[in-house]
């Protein structure tokens, strides 16, 4: 089960890594991401009073179970969570922010090295952060799926 829910984890956090802001503008993604942290708070609430609930009413032998709907419910909020902060540096930081402020208050400097290596490089430095806190996502979700 645990194995199950890390795959899920990953695979999840690598969609809305990489293929999230391909489908969509950079707003409605983050927006999309900023939901899903709302919907993971919400979900975590009413799935734990229901869980309580039916172990008051129907089977204590139930809350055995209790921890790990707390590890799916915190889980699925972090990985809105990391993702939309992720999205929000390589999207939205480094591209509205960093490079335009190159592009508009530094014009003098932008056929020298390291600002000309950046603005042309922007795609690729934009997926290596991606890729490295999608290796990052590997210990964080290993951390939560397996308690560690």
């Amino acid at each position: 089960m645990k194995v199950i829910l890390y795959i899920a984890f990953m695979v999840s956090f690598g969609w809305l890594l990489f293929r999230l802001p391909v489908l969509y503008p950079k707003n409605k993604a983050l927006r999309i991401t900023g939901l899903g942290i709302i919907a993971g708070f919400l979900f975590l609430i009413v799935a734990s009073i229901c869980f309580l609930l039916y172990a008051a009413k129907v089977d204590r032998g139930i809350l055995v179970y209790e921890k790990q709907l707390f590890s799916i419910g915190l889980g699925i909020i972090s990985l809105f969570f990391y993702s939309f902060f992720v999205l929000l540096f390589t999207e939205v930081i480094l591209d509205n922010i960093l490079i335009r402020f190159h592009q508009t208050h530094n014009v003098q400097n932008l056929d020298k090295n390291p600002v000309k290596f950046v603005i042309h490089n922007a795609g690729k430095i934009k997926a290596g952060f991606k890729l490295f806190f999608l290796m990052g996502g590997f210990l964080v979700y290993y951390g939560v799926c397996f308690g560690a």
